[in-house]
């Protein structure tokens, strides 16, 4: 069974249609329909997804228009073990009922924190196959996250033409859990520090402007600042996350991201090809990180283990106070 079956000739006229609309490759149109039906599907479980990265930025909020194959999915919570197992069990059937052929089965195992599934599928447009990523992170609970509307090409066009589709197509709008700007930016900014400091940039230069892109519908309020507060002391607990540690100066950091143009190569080799609108390196620069090294959200304020916290509360309320007599 493919996504396409019964229904081959009529989805190939269709998605040629809304490319040439949008002025998007055949490839990434289709490639958005089957997100959006792996997404519908996974809607459908009562497990705690929620959606989140790059794919989100631009299906759930419409904010960046540059290509992103991954789907990125966390959870609202620290799922149990056995919810890890039905979560794999889900992905890998949702990809299996769609006609998509999981590449790297051995490599998954429900125990771990991440997963990457590497799944490919026939496509319509003469390629022998596409692929489509689905990544897992459980290393952090996702917060804020809200129910939203992720949106795909082949709806948005039906809607805004007054088109009907000649089949079902349920996913042309899944309603499901996504992260909230606000978080996803707090994460990108922790993100190029986390590279800088690990000399990792291939691949990675895509932050900086899905930066540029949130910078505008960010508020730089008090409400951020405990935010960020909360995320850096998660951060501090993974190895992975070397920036969130006391002794990294964010708003330094960037800094020197800035100056010695550590991620110009990458992207202008590898993320400028995927965008679909002009924007230059320094203009990412300039509507991005720069405006946030001017700030002071990022700096370590000193922030307690809010375990140790909490341990505290419990002892303060379990002292008894003997009144003078």
């Amino acid at each position: 069974m493919s996504w396409y079956k019964d229904y081959r000739a009529q989805w190939k006229e269709i998605i040629e249609v809304v490319a040439n609309n949008y002025r998007r490759t055949e490839l990434m149109v289709e490639k958005d329909v089957v997100q959006s039906l792996f997404l519908y599907e996974l809607s459908k479980s009562k497990m705690p997804f929620v959606f989140k990265g790059g794919t989100s930025l631009s299906k759930a909020y419409g904010l960046i228009d540059r290509f992103s194959e991954d789907i990125d999915l966390s959870a609202s919570r620290r799922p149990t073990e056995a919810e890890r197992r039905k979560i794999k069990d889900l992905i890998v059937h949702a990809g299996e009922n769609l006609g998509l052929h999981l590449n790297n089965p051995e490599e998954i195992q429900s125990r771990h924190s991440y997963n990457r599934y590497e799944f490919v599928f026939d496509s319509l447009f003469g390629e022998a196959t596409q692929g489509m990523v689905v990544e897992t992170s459980f290393y952090q609970r996702v917060y804020p996250s809200e129910l939203h509307k992720v949106d795909s090409f082949v709806g948005r066009y039906c809607r805004e033409n007054g088109v009907t589709m000649p089949f079902p197509f349920k996913a042309a709008e899944v309603v499901m859990p996504v992260q909230s700007l606000e978080r996803t930016f707090v994460d990108k900014v922790f993100a190029v520090c986390d590279y800088r400091l690990e000399n990792m940039m291939e691949r990675d230069s895509r932050h900086l402007y899905d930066i540029a892109k949130l910078v505008p519908h960010i508020s730089f309020s008090k409400e951020l600042e405990k935010l960020i507060d909360e995320v850096r002391v998660d951060r501090m607990q993974m190895e992975n996350n070397p920036s969130a540690q006391p002794e990294h100066d964010i708003p330094a950091m960037l800094s020197e991201i800035i100056e010695s143009r550590f991620y110009e190569e990458d992207y202008n080799e590898i993320t400028m090809p995927l965008l679909y609108e002009k924007i230059s390196y320094n203009d990412v620069i300039e509507n991005g990180i720069a405006k946030i090294a001017k700030q002071t959200l990022f700096l370590y304020r000193g922030i307690n283990d809010p375990m140790q916290e909490l341990h505290e509360e419990e002892e303060a309320e379990e002292e008894v106070i003997v009144p003078i007599m």
